[in-house]
């Protein structure tokens, strides 16, 4: 699930170049597609967290790659500004479902205290997917583009499937059958029974109250907007800035460069897992922000050559941040995960501000200058490390 996730959410970036040329957008109109997926993720995710509470796991998520197949279908069969808007919004919302899903489920099969691991694991998939993205949008859309040689069974589908000079949108074509194939496997996966909370009576907005009063929830959910900020900030404006600033191809090196992105994100991850083995998650995470920080000063500030190395080595150092906050959080509370889990997805919306933010600017001062607005999440990231609590048992102290 959280590789199809990862798909999802990195072509969205490799595709901004193009879709600004085909479409013939600002950078600030051009931003809006990244703010609709994640303010339609922001919207879904406590809605997915109640009704994780209330309904079976299982047809939740069905119901979650359905919707996601619905979104993709309208992207690839209107292309135009307004129906990516939609189709964006759609599939946003579907992967906040999967997300709110997924994690209560993963901390009840390993434990709380195995959670920041096992999280890791998860955003190991996560960076695989948004790995493959970019190289699969890469690859097919040369192979369309290139007319010479004989046409392969798969090219030949999509030339019929993919109008002229949209070649760029046949990656989606892929994704209808890796959604159809992941409605089968959910469906014939046996899932662990959720236990039933013995206070179900309470009200909903109790539960929020309960969890609100918690102060330490509600700096988690900054912390996590900030991080989301930080690392779809970078992702959905890099290529155009290798552009700008380097001079190069987005439907090659630009996404190339991407594609190390994610990569590192995932090899990231391995690495993080084995910190988290020997080392407090607090101490993994202070260490790693600050090496995010220098690394975005190289890829910023750089030639070149520095910044092609020094952009995806953000990613590498940003792998755990997420897991390792959102495992604090849930760890903060002893019941409600699930609604925790809902409201801590909203963080989020951070993914649409930090594009946001990030074009604005760039329309104003350029996009090399406001890219550096993305060191003061970095900043606020950093501080967890130091009123987070840690983790003693199955409490927090």
């Amino acid at each position: 699930m959280f590789f199809q996730v990862g798909l999802l959410m990195s072509i969205m970036s490799a595709l901004i170049p193009e879709i600004i040329r085909s479409f013939k957008l600002s950078y600030g109109l051009a931003s809006l597609l990244p703010f609709a997926f994640y303010i339609s993720l922001t919207l879904t995710c406590i809605p997915a967290g109640v009704a994780g509470e209330r309904f079976n796991a299982k047809n939740i998520l069905v119901f979650a790659f359905l919707f996601a197949l619905s979104g993709v279908l309208v992207f690839v069969l209107f292309l135009n500004y307004w129906a990516s808007i939609i189709s964006l919004f759609i599939i946003g919302s579907s992967v906040a479902i999967i997300m709110v899903i997924a994690v209560p489920l993963l901390r009840r099969s390993c434990g709380p205290e195995n959670l920041a691991f096992h999280s890791t694991l998860n955003q190991l998939m996560y960076g695989a997917g948004a790995f493959l993205s970019p190289v699969i949008y890469s690859r097919l859309t040369k192979s369309m583009l290139n007319n010479s040689g004989g046409s392969s069974l798969l090219k030949r589908i999509l030339s019929q499937l993919v109008p002229q000079g949209f070649e760029w949108s046949a990656a989606y074509w892929l994704f209808v059958v890796l959604l159809l194939s992941l409605v089968v496997i959910v469906l014939l996966v046996k899932f662990p029974k959720r236990e039933v909370v013995r206070d179900s009576g309470q009200t909903r907005n109790g539960v929020y109250l309960e969890l609100f009063r918690n102060k330490y929830v509600i700096f988690y959910f900054f912390s996590l907007v900030a991080y989301a900020s930080c690392e779809q900030g970078i992702a959905a404006w890099m290529s155009k800035f290798f552009e700008d600033y380097h001079g190069l191809n987005p439907q090659t090196e630009g996404a190339s460069v991407l594609s190390f992105y994610w990569l590192l994100l995932t090899v990231g991850c391995l690495g993080g897992m084995l910190l988290l083995k020997f080392f407090d998650s607090r101490k993994v995470l202070a260490v790693l922000t600050i090496l995010a920080i220098a690394s975005l000063s190289f890829a910023l500030y750089g030639g070149t050559a520095v910044s092609k190395i020094a952009f995806p080595m953000v990613a590498a150092f940003e792998s755990v941040m997420w897991p390792v906050i959102l495992s604090l959080a849930l760890n903060s509370v002893t019941r409600h995960h699930e609604v925790l889990s809902g409201f801590m997805f909203t963080a989020s919306v951070g993914g649409a501000l930090g594009p946001v933010i990030v074009g604005s600017l760039g329309d104003s001062f350029g996009l090399g200058v406001s890219l550096n607005y993305l060191f003061l999440p970095f900043l606020i990231v950093l501080s967890v490390a130091f009123w987070a609590k840690p983790l003693v048992g199955n409490k927090t102290i």
